[in-house]
């Protein structure tokens, strides 16, 4: 079996709103802004991102209280932004889990 997942923190730039899918799930989209230094060959190096995240059913109600500003974890799987154009190229992060962090 193939594998999946995905861990990232960072801060909410963009929080969209809550839609509801034709098969009417709710469905939200939020930006998430993230900034680390990360070893590269055991170099350190300036890691910075910037990738959707989809909240979908019970996610979008957790998704209530969040602000944009705010710091985040989130963890899931990396699917495609689309199947059509440019969309095809792009990845966007389907939450599994989301956890909010103390901001520092």
């Amino acid at each position: 079996m193939e594998s999946n997942r995905c861990e990232l923190t960072g801060v909410i730039v963009t929080l969209e709103k809550v839609i509801v899918t034709p098969a009417g799930v709710p469905r939200q989209r939020l930006w998430l802004e993230h900034r680390s230094r990360q070893l590269e060959d055991g170099h350190p190096r300036e890691v910075q991102a910037r990738i959707a995240v989809i909240l979908a059913g019970g996610m979008t109600r957790q998704a209530q209280s969040l602000k944009e500003g705010q710091r985040i974890k989130v963890t899931g799987c990396l699917s495609r932004a689309g199947y059509k154009g440019d969309a095809r190229d792009r990845l966007q992060l389907i939450a599994q889990t989301l956890d909010t962090l103390n901001q520092d």
